[in-house]
């Protein structure tokens, strides 16, 4: 018997091991199906906002290598605020170096990193009695069979969302028990992940007031380790919007202005159409200039949100059809609008910005993750390569048929509801689930529905907002199913010294 118990170890070893190879190469399936990754016209905005920052800092590269093109500054006097530097940096970075296929693995590292470390301290929890590198494969497995595997090969930070929810779950469950050298690492993922689109910001601040419940409702030591962590990170990436404006200002005498979603939004909506439709036309409130816009054509179609920033056709174009510095204006007013709005019609604004949650909720279909034509074309132009690298952003062996994603989308439904249904019962049944289980997989819960809020409000219900965080229902189904098969242990159980 002695002699089998190592060998015995080392075959669990190993099959550990296989399954996490095994993780690793189902999360990287769909890279890997289509020969490549899969973009968004909005990767050629990050991949021409990258290159004129990495033009600054190094030395420029000549027109005929890989990054086709020098990457000047356009002479408009703004600077968008509404995507991510450093996103852009990195993926600027792998462009010049030919090398975007790269991308997805940073994709992959980070939410393994992320399951790594809630694995890791969910088994503290438990006394060690769980396989870290289990815990860690077969959530990721089960995750694999819906939307991860897009969003890793995705060129865009949306992944970095539910690696974010993760982090604030794993911290407010716990967060109590983690290590100096594990409260580091992960409050710098979140962070990281933060910093990587406005939206990550968003939901990282509105997940601040539930975690600080939650510390209320405990009487345990450190409970307040997670807010105080989460307010820090909150603090360090306002702080890092503010550096990334003033250093604009400085260096390129440029004023940082933010798409003006919201305000698309509201009018969209109703209340803020209602609200331009009486105050206007008034020369001290910016926004009257985009309801004149509104009203050069009277297609139904116009009033979207994307249509309203982005669309530039006469039939279905406002806000860029409006002279640079009516843009710049309305885009800087977008604040005052927006409280404005919310001051004269408190009840609709309140209702539309909850039904637009609840829409994008709903809303989970993969399809916004594989480009068309017309979306490569974009990026292309975007990135300014649609003349001197026609050959780049390839769409891939998805692209070429598009059939398959209503039936992949009607799989994907089945699995989210059947994983939310054993998410509920698992939270609603007293018993082998320890307090500090069910509060990470409440916490996934509500960082969806903050999701949903933040998306859905703010932008528009769209699929791709939906889907990015979606997975994490399978996920979490499959680690409660893991860890309810052991004891439940006290609630004091694996606390630190």
């Amino acid at each position: 018997m002695s002699v089998s118990m190592p060998s015995d170890k080392l075959s669990w070893q190993t099959r550990s091991v296989l399954l996490v190879v095994l993780a690793g190469l189902a999360c990287l399936s769909v890279f890997l199906i289509n020969g490549g990754p899969l973009y968004y016209f909005d990767t050629g905005s990050y991949i021409r906002q990258g290159s004129v920052a990495l033009n600054s800092l190094l030395p420029p590269v000549n027109e005929t290598t890989t990054t086709g093109g020098t990457y000047t500054a356009d002479d408009d006097g703004t600077a968008t605020g509404s995507r991510s530097l450093i996103y852009g940096l990195i993926i600027a970075a792998f462009f010049r170096a030919d090398a975007l296929y790269a991308v997805p693995i940073i994709h992959l590292a980070a939410t393994f990193f992320a399951v790594w470390l809630l694995a890791r301290t969910a088994g503290q929890s438990l006394d060690g009695t769980q396989n870290t590198m289990l815990m860690t494969a077969i959530p990721l497995l089960a995750a694999a069979s819906t939307s991860l595997p897009f969003y890793i090969a995705y060129m865009m930070p949306d992944i970095f969302a539910p690696v974010l929810l993760i982090v604030i779950a794993s911290l407010t469950a716990f967060g109590r028990i983690m290590q100096t050298w594990e409260l580091l690492l992960i409050s710098a993922l979140a962070l990281f992940s933060a910093l990587l689109h406005p939206s990550h910001l968003a939901v990282a601040a509105l997940m601040i007031p539930f975690v600080a419940l939650a510390a209320l409702s405990e009487k345990r030591s450190r409970r307040w380790r997670a807010t105080i962590l989460m307010m820090m990170v909150l603090a360090l990436a306002l702080a890092e919007r503010k550096a990334f404006q003033v250093t604009v200002e400085i260096a390129t005498n440029k004023e940082v202005v933010y798409t003006p979603h919201i305000t698309a939004r509201l009018i969209v909506d109703g209340p803020g159409m209602d609200y331009l439709s009486d105050v206007c036309p008034d020369a001290d409130i910016p926004t009257c200039a985009l309801y004149e816009a509104l009203s050069w054509s009277d297609d139904p179609y116009r009033l979207t949100p994307s249509h309203i920033i982005f669309e530039r056709s006469s039939r279905l174009g406002s806000f860029r059809l409006l002279s640079p510095e009516e843009q710049k204006q309305v885009a800087l007013a977008q604040q005052d609008f927006a409280k404005a709005v919310f001051l004269s019609r408190p009840i609709a604004t309140s209702f539309a910005l909850a039904r637009n949650g609840y829409h994008q909720v709903l809303r989970h279909s993969i399809t916004m993750t594989i480009p068309t034509d017309v979306e490569l074309e974009n990026a292309r132009w975007l990135a300014r390569m649609e003349d001197t690298r026609p050959d780049m952003l390839q769409g891939g062996l998805l692209s070429r048929d598009r059939a398959w994603i209503e039936t992949i989308d009607i799989v994907h439904g089945v699995i989210y509801a059947v994983s939310f249904a054993f998410i509920v019962f698992v939270l609603l049944r007293p018993g082998r689930v320890s307090r500090d289980m069910k509060l990470f997989a409440l916490f996934i819960l509500i960082g969806i529905a903050v999701n949903a809020l933040v998306c859905g409000g703010v932008s528009q219900p769209a699929d791709r907002y939906g889907a990015r965080v979606m997975w994490l229902l399978p996920f979490t189904a499959a680690f409660l199913f893991l860890v309810q098969r052991s004891s439940a242990p006290q609630d004091t159980a694996g606390e630190a010294p």
